[in-house]
């Protein structure tokens, strides 16, 4: 049976397991890292890693939390920056959300096969709320643009919809090579940062056809 901790014990572990998950789930994913790996790195057994963690599927919603936290942290500073025009204000606040998530392998690890994991093994009402607070950052990221002279007009779904399109875009970067589509993300970001503030009219089929016609592009550039 595994040892009773103190608090101040369980504080320490909490931390170490964080680490460790953050260590092991940017470099291996979900499926190749073990509870046994997670609790071995954080000096306890795997029998204890149960006092703190139902399944290593609910230590990594903790460990994107806590990710998503700095991350969110570090975009919304730049909304105090200057510019040049509201537009380049914006486009500068998507830049660095965009490039900052490139450098947390922690939220580009999720394949299909993970979302079903954490369906399963993660509490509904937990996903639920991760769901929301990602809706919540957006309505944050809105509010702070206005009060800050961003006059953005777009809809919250509306921001989160086109900014996932570009954030999934860059998955296919490695297919083409790093860099290569560095120009089609930043055309897509000025293109959010018009719509956003009212300054263009933007269908989601205008993405689709954006993002297809760019890739056909860079597809055929890196065959020849």
């Amino acid at each position: 049976m595994p040892k009773a901790f103190t608090e101040s014990e369980k504080k320490l572990i909490t931390d170490r397991l964080l680490e460790q998950g953050h260590k092991h789930f940017s470099a291996f994913g979900l499926r190749k890292t073990s509870v046994e790996e997670l609790a071995t790195g954080a000096g306890i057994s795997k029998g204890a890693f149960y006092l703190f963690y139902e399944s290593k599927e609910s230590l990594l919603m903790d460990v994107v939390e806590e990710a998503e936290l700095n991350f969110r942290q570090s975009v919304l500073k730049v909304i105090e920056e200057p510019g040049s025009s509201p537009r380049a204000r914006l486009v500068a606040v998507f830049q660095k959300a965009f490039s900052l998530w490139k450098t947390i392998p922690i939220l580009r690890i999720f394949t299909q096969g993970d979302y079903e994991l954490l369906s399963r093994r993660v509490p509904a009402e937990k996903l639920q709320r991760h769901m929301e607070s990602d809706q919540e950052f957006i309505t944050e990221l809105i509010s702070r643009c206005q009060r800050a002279g961003i006059p953005i007009q777009a809809a919250r779904e509306q921001i989160s919809g086109l900014m996932y399109a570009a954030f999934f875009t860059s998955l296919h970067e490695d297919d083409f090579g790093p860099g290569s589509l560095t120009s089609t993300v930043n055309l897509l970001l000025e293109l959010i940062a018009a719509f956003c503030l009212g300054e263009i009219e933007l269908e989601a089929q205008d993405v689709a056809r954006l993002l297809t016609k760019e890739l056909n592009e860079q597809n055929n550039e890196s065959r020849n």
